[in-house]
């Protein structure tokens, strides 16, 4: 006797249906992965309700009274863990200062307000004030976390003292770039579906970038984690909308920096992208004292994530951090 002839549908469509519940059982495991971060994070109440998980410490080397504590901000869909080279290379012989922003990670997203670039440097602000007291503050951003120091430094402009800028953003590019308008498409195509696919369990499907390989071991399988979970993509198609909207009205003028910058960028995106080597020099020029290395044989995001490209960018961090304080010293000798 022949088969029933939806047999086959009904075979396919119960696998489909045990493949997704195997991959919401499996999304919601890795969720509570995320949600536990490294365990050793510190969590604060920004004054627009958002959870910050944070992580301080102190130099492991003594220092001198009134070194400023580094804080690093990172760029979009990027975690506090994405410094880990830089941070463990400096923290020897600096106070350093890393988080996530609201969404990513352990930090939790729970504003009432929509979500807006300034209210990003608001957070970082009250991280800043809440754990730095009164002590000087260096800001270190990359990629969009370059902006947002750049705002942050203008609000908080009795704390910082200096600010180093990692392949940042410029507020201009998305009108002035046709490879950032171009790359802009893309990004929004993708983050159109991402938060929904993942927020379906099919964050298991997604390939393991080739980044996570470059990060040490103990946090390989973490970062893999966060790249696969809905709140990193919910976070950045939040962020991604804001910074749509802000760019594109863009009024023509940087916020105003009175504070040193060095400015590190990474050599393929002058090579791929002529503009930005010129929206990267008007940065430095806004601010009082500035200057631009350029890292060769570098991409945008391996400047962090690949140990030899980050190694370089601590050591211009470090070269920095040393002028700043030659210059207060000499400061404080004249007065």
């Amino acid at each position: 006797m022949t088969g029933r002839h939806d047999t086959v549908p009904r075979l396919a469509a119960g696998l489909l249906a045990g493949a997704a519940l195997t991959g919401l059982a499996r999304q919601a495991m890795r969720h509570r992965r995320v949600v536990r971060g490294q365990g050793d994070e510190v969590l604060f109440e920004t004054g627009r309700h958002n959870v910050l998980a944070y992580r301080f410490t102190e130099a492991a080397t003594s220092v001198p009274a009134g070194a400023p504590v580094l804080v690093f901000e990172t760029g979009m869909v990027s975690t506090a863990e994405h410094w880990c080279w830089v941070q463990r290379s400096l923290g020897r012989d600096h106070p350093t200062l890393t988080y996530s922003r609201a969404g990513y990670g352990r930090s939790e997203f729970r504003g009432d307000e929509p979500f807006t670039l300034r209210s990003a440097a608001l957070d970082l602000e009250d991280l800043v004030r809440h754990v730095c007291g009164q002590r000087p503050v260096v800001l270190v951003g990359h990629s969009l976390g370059g902006y947002l120091a750049m705002l942050s430094a203008e609000s908080m402009r009795d704390l910082v003292r200096g600010l180093v800028l990692v392949d940042p953003s410029h507020p201009g590019e998305l009108l002035r770039s046709p490879a950032q308008a171009k790359g802009a498409k893309q990004i929004t195509f993708n983050l159109t579906s991402m938060p929904q696919s993942t927020r379906l369990g099919l964050g298991e499907l997604l390939a393991t970038p080739p980044w996570v390989d470059l990060l040490p071991g103990d946090l390989q399988g973490l970062c893999l984690d966060q790249y696969r979970d809905r709140k990193m993509w919910t976070a950045a198609q939040r962020e991604w909308r804001a910074t749509q909207k802000e760019f594109l009205d863009y009024p023509g003028s940087l916020p105003k920096i009175g504070v040193p910058v060095r400015l590190v960028a990474a050599d393929r995106t002058h090579v791929t992208d002529k503009t930005a080597s010129e929206l990267h020099r008007e940065i430095v020029a806004a601010a009082p004292v500035g200057d631009m290395r350029v890292i060769e044989r570098a991409t945008h995001d391996e400047l962090l994530l690949r140990a030899s490209l980050a190694s370089q960018v601590a050591d211009e961090i470090r070269e920095f951090m040393r002028g700043l304080d030659e210059g207060h010293r000499s400061a404080e000798g004249a007065s």
